[in-house]
C-alpha cells in the first residue's frame, strides 16, 4: 500500500532545487528515504526496495546523499578495534 501526499512548493524552492515539477516526486521520495535511513527508521535493503535500486546502486545513492548513520561509524570503529585485538593474539 502506498500513500499519496500532495504538497505545494513555492516556485523559488523549485528553482533553488534546480528541478522541474516532473522531477519533484522522485526527488522527494529520495530525500525522504535518505532521511529515514539516516535516522535509523529503515534499513539499507528497504532504501533499495523503495527506490528500486540494487545493493551497489543503494550504496552509491546513500553515499551521494551523505546518509550515514552516526552509529555506523561507532560500530565500524568498535569492529575494527575487535579485529585488531584478535590479530594480536
Amino acid at each position: 500500500m502506498a500513500a499519496t501526499i500532495e504538497i505545494q512548493l513555492p516556485d523559488v524552492l523549485v528553482e533553488a532545487l534546480g528541478a522541474s515539477p516532473s522531477e519533484l516526486p522522485r526527488r522527494t521520495l529520495e530525500a525522504l528515504a535518505a532521511e529515514a535511513y539516516r535516522v535509523g527508521k529503515i534499513s539499507h535493503a528497504l532504501v533499495g526496495e523503495i527506490l528500486d535500486l540494487d545493493r551497489w546502486q543503494t550504496d552509491a545513492f546513500l553515499k551521494q546523499k551523505q546518509a550515514h548513520r552516526t552509529s555506523e561509524a561507532e560500530e565500524f570503529a568498535s569492529d575494527l578495534a575487535s579485529l585488531r585485538s584478535l590479530g594480536k593474539k
